[in-house]
């Protein structure tokens, strides 16, 4: 009982590195507590305007700005909460004009003034990031527009809130301690470094045969990899910082993947003769600190790797299995050093988009949030509903850009009001007599909250609902009986949103696919095809090859989720998405065999040139490439595997990192084949 409740709090920490999110969040807590206090004060000299609707525009304007920020650099962070306060501000200076000029029917006007804010909103999207992000920004705070003008207009007020509230949220961000993503990042990677130690031992002593705690030890060494990314991303543009690079964390983790599996291959007498071998327990040791300490161990180089020869007195396919395991210790050896630089990079400021203005505007998207806000607005008004806006809320926060990112959405925001509400009944008997308990639960909750949007909406959505409903009991007397329109008003906007974009101009993932497949393929044979120089260039092109593989994924996982919306809760996934990391990965290990072979090649005596055995392999798997392409058959190249076996020089069999390379360049072109294979069998 208690191990796992360990392990899922060592993943909260985990998620959050340096508690990045969760200082986000206590600034949140920090505005919108003294926003609220600080705005009541200014009550008794608002004449007609109740203190608590200038706590409640205030506490919003500062909430809004932190909530649509996303964590960054301090720089970048007060160029975004400087232009979202700007953006805010205008909105309300046309919320007190439009009110002013609507008078009596202000609540009519400002409503049917929601449904255009709303398309504007979900149009700008195809701006960029920020923009997506400030589409959503509008489309939600227009609605304390319209509240603050619930019973009557508060004026000047209104924009001097809203200024008010931005401001100190930016003072708050940008000027109270946050924690430096230097440090951040340095306490992650020996996180990581740990991580990878404790793998490897385990792994080079054949204890992962257990495939439940082969995926937990791999789940944590990926989630403190994406964690490590995220802290690479927030180190200042230039910093002088050196450490473990994404890429080196990756290659590790699929050097030890070969470790584990080499051992499982041995005869149970050789594996049982190797872990037994003192020389062999030495390098693990050997491996192990210099993994987490990044130096060679005790001013020791090149680690001995005589226990290779164990697998004479075995059976003969063990010494390519010793070979496997010696070139995973030698690239893990290497890519320990931990010299890269990070973030050597100039900032580039906010990103910058191609294209005409009207290019650029997401229409079908503007269509599809207009029509969905129209309906759920209608039908608010047609059975009257207590809490109609928040059809339109629901409406605006499950459209997404895609049908199956919507589907998705649409599910974690259901059941997470469910189970939301579902604590609010329960616990309201017990804390109705307690307000003071109530206002404290929000606050605290209030951080973590925050850790877990990015994280995981769905439980996001509970605890807001859950907020939502018992801060509502406390400020304005909620009775519990309507705690069930917060239920089914968030089904009725759920429904009318996917409906909307299902029925109009759905954009299907299906297509979008096969497209990005292809040029995935196609990257990977560009990848395979370019020279052996090291440095930048090299870097860059690894990168897009990252980058196009995930681009793919989170593409596949959508049109996934249009076909069977469960696996958005159960994180089934197909093949495709190992299938695509490992090829990636795959023929990068490749191609650095291939360089060292084509280098030490001259040194020893060879029947065949190796530059024409290394083009038979590149060709073997660039036919493989095109024929998945081509939507062919699987092709075959006779006899070179054992070619390939038989040219091995024989005067080479002392130089162990020779003949890993060698053996590795045969591994890794039969698992890029293996992949390429799979996509043929397994579409998203």
């Amino acid at each position: 009982m208690l191990q796992p409740i360990f392990r899922t709090m060592t993943r909260f920490i985990r998620y959050d590195p340096g508690a990045l999110r969760l200082v986000r969040g206590a600034h949140l807590m920090i505005t919108v507590v003294v926003a609220g206090l600080l705005a009541y004060q200014f009550g008794p000299f608002a004449e007609g305007v109740p203190g608590f609707t200038l706590s409640v525009l205030a506490a919003a304007a500062g909430a809004h700005c932190l909530l649509f920020t996303p964590i960054s650099t301090r720089k970048q962070e007060a160029g975004d909460l400087f232009r979202l306060g700007l953006i805010m501000t205008g909105l309300a200076v046309l919320g007190m004009v439009s009110g002013l000029v609507a008078g009596k029917n202000t609540q009519v006007v400002l409503q049917a003034m929601w449904i255009g804010i709303i398309a504007i909103g979900f149009g700008i999207e195809g701006f960029g990031a920020f923009w997506l992000r400030t589409g959503r920004m509008i489309s939600i705070f227009w609605l304390f527009v319209i509240m603050s003008n619930a019973s009557g207009s508060p004026g000047v007020w209104l924009p001097a809130m809203t200024v008010f509230g931005a401001v100190l949220a930016f003072l708050i961000r940008i000027g109270f301690w946050r924690p430096s993503p230097e440090r951040t990042y340095l306490r992650v990677e020996k996180a990581n470094r740990q991580a990878i130690a404790d793998y490897l031992k385990l792994a080079a002593n054949g204890q992962l045969s257990i495939e439940r705690r082969r995926r937990v030890n791999v789940s944590d060494i990926a989630s403190l990899r994406s964690e490590l990314e995220l802290s690479v991303d927030l180190t200042e543009p230039g910093a002088a910082i050196q450490g473990l690079s994404l890429e080196a964390a990756a290659m590790m983790q699929l050097a030890l993947e070969v470790v584990r599996d080499a051992m499982a291959a041995l005869s149970l007498e050789c594996r049982a003769e190797l872990i037994k071998n003192t020389a062999y327990q030495d390098v693990v040791g050997q491996l192990q600190e210099r993994v987490v300490t990044a130096d060679t161990p005790s001013g020791e180089t090149p680690f001995n790797l005589a226990w290779t020869e164990l697998a004479i007195d075995f059976q003969k396919g063990d010494k390519f299995q010793l070979l496997r395991i010696a070139q995973a210790f030698e690239r893990i050896w290497t890519l320990a050093a931990g010299t890269t630089q990070l973030r050597a990079d100039e900032d580039t400021g906010p990103e910058a988009t191609s294209g005409n203005w009207w290019q650029l505007i997401t229409w079908r998207l503007a269509v599809q949030a207009s029509v969905a806000a129209s309906v759920g607005y209608g039908i608010g008004i047609y059975f009257n509903l207590s809490h109609a806006y928040w059809v339109t809320i629901t409406v605006i926060v499950v459209l997404c850009g895609s049908l199956g990112a919507t589907m998705k959405k649409t599910l974690q925001r259901s059941l997470g009001t469910a189970v939301g509400f579902l604590f609010a009944i329960l616990l309201e008997p017990i804390l109705a007599g307690y307000p003071d308990i109530r206002i404290a639960l929000i606050i605290l909750l209030l951080p973590p909250t925050i850790v877990l949007f990015e994280r995981n909406y769905g439980i996001a959505a509970g605890i807001i609902s859950f907020l939502v409903l018992i801060g509502l009991q406390t400020l304005t007397g909620l009775p519990a009986a309507e705690f069930w329109a917060r239920l089914y008003d968030t089904l009725i906007g759920a429904a009318v949103g996917l409906t909307a974009a299902w029925l109009l101009f759905p954009n299907r993932s299906g297509d979008s696919v096969e497209r990005l497949e292809t040029s995935y393929l196609n990257t990977c044979a560009q990848y395979l095809k370019a020279g052996s120089e090291q440095g930048g260039a090299d870097n860059l092109n690894y990168n897009q090859l990252k980058a196009t593989a995930h681009k793919l994924l989170a593409t596949a996982r959508a049109y996934r989720t249009e076909r069977a919306p469960w696996s958005s809760f159960t994180k089934s996934s197909s093949k495709l998405d190992t299938l695509v990391i490992l090829l990636a990965d795959y023929i990068a290990l490749y191609r650095q065999a291939r360089v060292n072979v084509l280098i030490d090649a001259g040194k020893y005596a060879i029947d065949e040139p190796v530059d024409t055995l290394v083009a038979k392999m590149d060709r073997r798997i660039q036919d493989e490439i095109g024929a998945v392409l081509d939507d062919k058959g699987k092709q075959t190249m006779p006899g070179l595997a054992e070619e390939w076996k038989s040219a091995m020089p024989e005067n080479a069999e002392t130089d162990n990192r020779f003949m890993t390379d060698w053996v590795a360049m045969l591994y890794y072109a039969r698992k890029v084949i293996r992949c390429l294979d799979g996509f043929r069998r397994d579409v998203a």
